[in-house]
């Protein structure tokens, strides 16, 4: 290179060395410059490479997601189609089967039906049989109590003689009635046979039973009817009459004390201030009757069981329970009593017995044919009864 007109050669290689080392330096920048570009290319490649690659993997997963969703929605509109083909073949099932229920139960109510109507029959049957043979034997039953129970109310007597008994002699002595409605009432049903009447006369609280000519109550039923008979009280009005006017006449009952002893609530009548009759409670079903005797004999049985008692009372005297003891034996003492007296009162005596055959012989003798054993009344032929 010259410099003011000469050549320097250190000048020269200096520039040489500038040149080289500009040279150098380009090349290097020029290198760089490459490989920064290829830097850049490669790393814009590799970003384009990954955004493409992620890219076609989006794609690819949205394909294959947009598949799975379709096979899904595919599968999805099968099931459903499968659920709804299985769910009209269950309601035609359960259609026909309930169809053949129907007609199983229709066939089954048709069978119970002429069952149940068959067994109606049946029993409707066994029940006019029943009815037809209750009915026989009601009849039957009836038949007896009418038999039976006609006769028990036929039987009974209302008569008030049978309640009293006469000492002989004293039968005409008094007049004797029940002036009662009911007495008359039971009377004139038993006379009559009006045996339904009889009965519900009788009736109480107690007696539920329906009572006609053609049903008579029960056995018991009858019985508790005759018991309340038995205990139905009445009146006796026992007046004097003409003949027995002035004798002392006693009207007296069983007692335990004293042996026969006044009717308890019996009464005197008077009339003109003169004893004219009595009357006397009693009941229908007394065991002891009322006695009608002369006051003698009454006083004469007061005194012989008045001796009884203070005999029974002498026996008894070391005994603690000696009142008892006394009021026991005479209680049990009493009914043969009774019925002693009533043997003696009514037995006719013996010195009338002895006039009543001497008269009987004298109209024997009388009806005798002189010489002859024969009775007057054969001769004259066979005698009417």
């Amino acid at each position: 290179m010259a410099v003011a007109g000469r050549f320097d050669l250190e000048e020269a290689r200096r520039e040489a060395q500038a040149a080289k080392r500009a040279a150098r330096i380009r090349s290097i920048v020029s290198n760089v410059t490459l490989v920064v570009v290829l830097l850049v290319v490669a790393i814009g490649g590799k970003m384009g490479w990954d955004w493409w690659s992620e890219k076609r993997e989006a794609e690819r997963v949205a394909a294959e997601e947009a598949r799975i969703a379709e096979e899904r929605a595919e599968a999805e509109r099968k099931k459903a189609e499968a659920e709804k083909r299985k769910a009209e073949a269950e309601k035609r099932e359960a259609e026909r089967k309930a169809r053949e229920e129907a007609r199983e139960a229709e066939r089954k109510a048709k069978e119970e039906a002429r069952e149940r109507e068959k067994r109606e029959r049946e029993e409707e049957k066994l029940r006019a049989e029943e009815r037809r043979r209750a009915e026989a034997e009601f009849r039957a039953e009836q038949q007896e109590l009418k038999k039976f129970e006609d006769a028990q109310i036929a039987a009974l007597d209302f008569r008030p003689e049978t309640h009293v008994c006469f000492e002989y002699g004293l039968d005409k002595a008094l007049r004797l009635s029940v002036d009662e409605s009911k007495w008359g009432t039971l009377s004139a049903h038993s006379q009559k046979r009006r045996t339904a009447e009889f009965l519900e006369a009788l009736r109480d609280d107690t007696v539920t039973n329906f009572i006609s000519d053609t049903c008579y109550p029960d056995r018991a039923t009858f019985d508790h009817l005759i018991a309340n008979l038995a205990a139905m009280r009445f009146t006796l009005v026992a007046n004097i009459s003409d003949d027995a006017q002035g004798r002392k006449i006693a009207i007296v009952v069983a007692d335990v004390e004293k042996g026969l002893a006044a009717p308890e609530g019996m009464r005197v009548l008077k009339s003109g201030g003169k004893v004219s009759g009595w009357t006397v409670p009693f009941a229908y079903g007394d065991k002891n009757p009322i006695f009608v005797l002369e006051q003698a004999t009454a006083d004469r049985f007061a005194r012989e069981w008045a001796q009884l008692r203070r005999k029974l009372r002498i026996d008894a005297a070391k005994l603690d329970n000696k009142e008892q003891f006394v009021a026991e034996r005479l209680e049990k003492e009493l009914p043969e009593f009774v019925r002693a007296v009533r043997i003696e009162v009514t037995s006719v005596p013996v010195e009338t017995s002895k006039k009543d055959n001497v008269k009987k012989q004298d109209t024997k003798k009388k009806s005798l044919m002189k010489g002859s054993n024969s009775d007057l009344r054969k001769l004259s032929g066979p005698q009417r009864r």
